[in-house]
Order: structure tokens, then C-alpha cells, then sequence
């Protein structure tokens, strides 16, 4: 059906739109609360009320529509639909991975804090997500210093017989030891999570009321450790503490906006404690600050992570109503999502922003270092281009075993993991570091090509050999205007004495490496990106070893999972006593089903007769 067909027939109800390009690859999702006038609107000339609008449509040759019962319904899906096609014109929030959160199993006996990254419906209590590990730890180093529970992981807290050196300085009571019963340790769990919610002031009433009460009965001691505990805990709220708040939990968002990014600063604000701080760099892509913050918020949100009562924003979202329903819902209570006018929460807003600013100054100083970074790499090596982005590949293997290749993207002078690829060597079983590199750079540039999707410079580990391979390639795929080098150390040759010796850089255009010193930015900016390229290889080659390494005959028995093949080792001892065990061994010490145990055991003999 061509497009103006749709746009005829488009219905009238709530739902998502997908705006597609030539190739058919979704380029924008929206979401409407009546479809047919939002979707009509873009093609109307004179009442776009975006910006990019106009430049948007130009790219538009097909729309999809997936229609919802209700506009909420239809948000929560143009989250999920924007996570899964991560189209160009959208804001695309894509810091999942970054935020970590605090578990603490109370369903068990003796729980203690720890770092998770999902949330499970497994009768925990989570605590975040943190903006980043620094947080995480400085809170767990918070709640250790402060509160003396166990630090222990659960295989060593089972088979511990004595305690451990924490008990000794008095930083745990020992419950793997039985030293406290399970009440007294709750009490401990009780004082952690108010720690965790921000309610430190409760906790220092609690605190201050057991030592009155220890003074009482002449336990100075313990009095006096509970008033150690509540100095430390003052401390830390005395810092944390900001002016004129009321004890509420509240989410603080700032931005600054320049010509092609906005800066967004978020405060994270729990009980009136600063608790953490976020920046984020996002491209406006013709986009309105209120369309930014209306897609940034609908993400932002829609994974998992504590919601407050209060989110306070700079600028009018359009789906402030919707998001406040949609926030109320999930946390069970009211949130309210305003744009505040004055008073203190304007001053909120008013420190968010200055934040925001000085996040764009600091990227500004890192931006002007790699500009020039990147113009003197483009003088000294006489590059066509200005590198902006750079594609660097590494292979990695063991006498020719588990042989990968890897390429890391360097834009502006800093890494783009989104675009970070594996290579697993599909057709050179030897040691021959060449062809693997030719098989690598063959397949990533054949489809580069195709999709018109070549960086500015590409970049090989190794010497003349290598920039050989790479140069044969691109002769082979008639790729001419991408730049071309390889870096290699200075074996001596130069004669310059060993402490200061550089490195080489190799390019098809120049008779002669050029020997870089070991103090110049440009090398060290080069040997940056080729120790990351190495790395990666390196991670993915062990990843793939230690998969083999760990490779039990016991994956082969269908039947036989993770849990079944730890217990028949625990209770055998190795494979080698599983191998030995008789069917009724199986069956009885194993706790397998006849029909496994006869299974298990035919698979060892059966194999060992052949």
C-alpha cells in the first residue's frame, strides 16, 4: 500500500506510528492519542510545531501503525519499540547497562547487601538504581563502616566453622557462627534499609534511644559504640544535607542546550539527601527541548529504577499528565511530575541547570583536546581525512585455537561501543595471523560497503605485513577514499635507546614508518585505541577458551543441566567418579531417575567401548 493510501485510511485511535525510510529501516516512533490527526499533522504544511518536522518527512516513505486500547498503553510501547529499532530521529536513552541497584533478601534468615543489576519478583527489597558503580560502593563502604553485618557471599558463610577477620575488628557479629540470633540480626537489617531509604534521622533516633537505654543499665561499652555510630551517621547526613527541603524524595532535572546536544543533569534527592547525580549527552536532531524531555522522561522511567514521589522538570512536557499516571501506577502512591515557576524548587532546578552547564564545559575542554588530537593526526601522518571516526582491528588467538578478531569505533576521539563487533576466524584453522586479519577486515568492509558505511581511517595492529593485508582488501573492494595505517612498537632499529623508544606508524602513502615518541599525543591517542581493540580481542578469545576449558562430557547428556551436573559432582567428586558409579549409585547417591541414571551411565561405557 504506497503512503498516501495510509494517510487516507489512517484510523482513529490510540497508538504507535513507525515512520520508515527507503530501506524500510524505521527511522521515528511516535505515539498518539488519536493516531489519524497526530500522523496527518506532519504532512500538513504550515502546522508542524517541531522543528524537525520538515527535515524528518523528507526521509519518510512508508508508516506502520500498531493501535492500543488506551494512550498509556501506547507509551509504554513506544518505549519498548524504540529500545528494540533504536531509530535516528528519536531521543535513544541507552544507559541500561550503567545503573545498578542494591539487593537485600529479607526472606532469608541472615541477608546482607548486594550489587545486582536486574530486578527480580523473587521477594527481595531493591534499593536504587545507582547512576554509577562509584555510588554503589560508597554506599555499601557506608553501610560496612557503619552496621555490622555479615560481608561474607553465601558459599563461605555456609561452610565458615570460626569467624573471620571482621569479627575480630568488630565490623560483623559473626552469624555464620551462630554469635547472634536471628532477632538481634534483623535489628542490624532493620537499621540497614533505613539507611538505604534515606531515613537516617529515624535511624539515629532508634540509635540514640538503645544507647540511653544501655547507659541505663551501665553497659558503657556498647553505649558508647552506639554513640560512635551516631556520630558517624551525623556526619554524613550533615554533608549530604541541602537547605530548605522538606523531607521528600525528589528526581531534579536540568539541561543545557547547545547547537546539536542537550545536556541533561539529573539529581537524584531522597529525603532531602543529594544521594546521586547523572549527566547525559544526547543529539537534539532538530528536536524541540520539550520534545527532548518528553522522550527522555517516557525512557528514562520505563526501566527499572526507584521511582519518587516528586519529578521536577525545567521545561512543560506534553505527557506530563500522562507520565504522572503512568508513575503513580507503578509506585502505588502518588507522584507528581510539575515544571515549578519559583520558590525553593526553582532554585532546584536553577542548581540542576548550572550542573548541566558545567558537564557541557568539561566535554567542551575533553572535545577541544581531541580536536586537536585528531588535526595533528591528520598533519603528521599527511591523512586525507580529519579522523573523526576510526574503525581499529586486533586479532587474538592460541597457536592458531579459538582465533577472534575484534574492531573497536572511535568517534571524536572517544570509544562508541554501540558499534564495537566480534569476528570468530571462520576459515583459517593454523597459525597465520595475515588471513585471519584478511578474513576479518573482508567481511566487515564487504558489508560496509554495501551499506555505504565507511569510517574515516582504518587502523590495523601489527606492521608493513599487516597494512599489507589491509591494503589488498581494500584494493579488492575498490574502497578509495578511506585512510589506511598500522601501529607497531619500535623494535630498537631506529637506535634510539630502549627507555625511549616509541612506536611506528606504517601508511600506504609513505616509503618510511614514522617513529613516533613514546610522549606525543598523537601516539599516545593512537596506542589508546590500539590497547582497547586489544583488549576486546582479548576478552572474546577467553570468553571462547574458557568455554571449552570448562566443557564437562556431561553437557552432552541430554537431561543433564547446570544444577543436575554441580550436585553429581559434589556428590562423586569428579568425572572420573561419576564415570565409576554403578546405575544403582546413580540412582540412589546420584538422586537421579532411573531412566537418567541408566542414560548417564550407558553414555560413559557406550564411549568407552568405542
Amino acid at each position: 500500500m504506497s503512503l498516501s493510501l495510509k494517510l487516507k485510511n489512517v484510523p482513529v485511535s490510540p497508538g504507535v506510528y513507525l515512520m520508515k525510510d527507503a530501506k524500510h529501516k524505521v527511522i521515528y516512533v511516535g505515539k498518539a492519542k488519536n493516531l489519524k490527526n497526530r500522523v496527518r499533522s506532519y504532512f500538513q504544511k504550515g502546522t508542524g510545531d517541531r522543528l524537525y518536522t520538515e527535515y524528518l518527512i523528507k526521509h519518510v516513505v512508508d508508516i506502520d501503525f500498531v493501535l492500543t486500547e488506551t494512550e498509556k498503553e501506547a507509551l509504554i510501547l513506544e518505549n519498548n519499540f524504540i529500545k528494540q529499532f533504536k531509530p535516528k530521529f528519536n531521543i535513544n536513552l541507552r544507559d541500561d547497562k550503567n545503573f545498578l541497584c542494591i539487593k537485600l533478601e529479607t526472606n532469608k534468615d541472615f541477608p546482607y547487601p548486594k550489587v545486582v543489576r536486574q530486578k527480580e519478583d523473587d521477594g527481595a527489597m531493591y534499593f536504587g538504581p545507582y547512576a554509577s558503580a562509584r555510588a554503589v560502593r560508597e554506599t555499601l563502604r557506608y553501610i560496612n563502616d557503619t552496621i555490622p553485618v555479615r560481608k561474607c557471599r553465601d558459599n563461605a558463610f555456609k561452610s565458615r566453622t570460626k569467624p573471620c577477620l571482621y569479627y575480630q575488628i568488630h565490623k560483623c557479629l559473626g552469624p555464620c557462627c551462630g554469635l547472634i540470633d536471628r532477632a538481634g540480626y534483623k535489628t542490624l537489617i532493620d537499621q540497614v534499609i533505613l539507611l538505604l531509604k534515606g531515613k537516617q534521622e529515624d535511624l539515629i533516633s532508634i540509635l540514640r534511644k538503645q544507647m540511653y537505654e544501655e547507659s541505663k543499665q551501665l553497659r558503657y561499652e556498647k553505649a558508647a559504640k552506639l554513640r560512635d555510630q551516631i556520630q558517624s551517621i551525623e556526619q554524613t547526613v550533615e554533608k549530604q544535607r541541602i537547605n530548605s527541603l522538606t523531607f521528600i524524595d525528589r528526581d531534579v532535572f536540568g539541561y543545557y542546550l547547545t547547537d546539536n546536544d542537550v545536556y541533561i543533569e539529573v539529581m537524584f534527592i531522597r529525603s532531602g539527601n543529594m544521594e546521586d547525580i547523572a549527566s547525559y549527552r544526547l543529539s537534539i536532531n532538530h528536536t524541540t527541548i520539550e520534545e527532548v524531555f518528553r522522550s527522555f522522561l517516557n525512557q528514562f522511567y520505563s526501566q527499572t529504577r526507584f521511582i519518587p514521589s516528586e519529578v521536577i522538570i525545567p521545561v512543560n512536557s506534553p505527557d506530563a499528565v500522562l507520565l504522572e499516571e503512568w508513575l503513580t501506577e507503578r509506585k502505588g502512591k502518588k507522584v507528581s511530575v510539575f515544571c515549578p515557576k519559583r520558590g525553593d524548587k526553582l532554585r532546584l532546578i536553577e542548581m540542576a541547570q548550572k550542573n548541566a552547564m558545567n558537564a557541557y564545559k568539561v566535554s567542551q575542554t575533553q572535545d577541544d583536546n581531541y580536536s586537536r588530537t585528531l588535526q595533528a593526526l591528520k598533519d603528521v601522518i599527511g591523512l586525507r581525512n580529519l579522523p573523526e571516526r576510526i574503525e581499529c582491528f586486533d586479532i587474538s588467538n592460541i597457536f592458531g585455537k579459538q582465533a577472534v578478531g575484534s574492531m573497536v569505533t572511535f568517534k571524536c576521539g572517544m570509544p562508541d561501543k554501540s558499534k564495537y563487533k566480534r569476528f570468530r576466524i571462520k576459515t583459517v584453522d593454523q597459525i597465520d595471523d595475515y588471513a585471519m586479519m584478511h578474513e576479518v577486515l573482508l567481511r566487515r568492509y564487504k558489508r560496509a560497503v554495501e551499506e555505504g558505511d565507511l569510517p574515516d581511517l582504518v587502523m590495523v595492529d601489527g606492521g608493513k605485513g599487516q597494512l599489507g593485508v589491509a591494503l589488498r582488501v581494500f584494493e579488492e573492494l575498490a574502497i578509495n577514499d578511506t585512510d589506511l595505517l598500522a601501529l607497531s612498537k619500535d623494535r630498537g632499529k631506529s637506535g634510539i635507546p630502549k627507555g625511549e623508544q616509541g612506536e611506528q606508524v606504517h601508511a600506504p602513502h609513505i616509503p618510511h614508518p614514522i617513529l613516533l615518541p613514546s610522549s606525543s599525543p598523537v601516539l599516545l591517542f593512537l596506542a589508546k585505541i590500539r590497547d582497547e581493540a586489544h583488549r576486546f580481542a582479548i576478552a572474546y578469545h577467553r570468553k571462547l577458551r574458557d568455554k571449552e576449558y570448562y566443557k564437562s562430557p556431561l553437557d552432552e547428556i541430554p537431561g543433564i543441566g547446570i544444577i543436575r551436573k554441580k550436585a553429581l559432582i559434589k556428590r562423586f567428586g569428579s568425572i572420573e567418579g561419576i564415570r565409576n558409579a554403578t546405575i544403582n549409585q546413580l540412582t540412589e547417591i546420584g538422586k537421579l531417575p532411573a531412566k537418567l541414571a541408566n542414560e548417564v551411565y550407558n553414555h560413559f561405557h557406550s564411549a568407552a567401548k568405542t
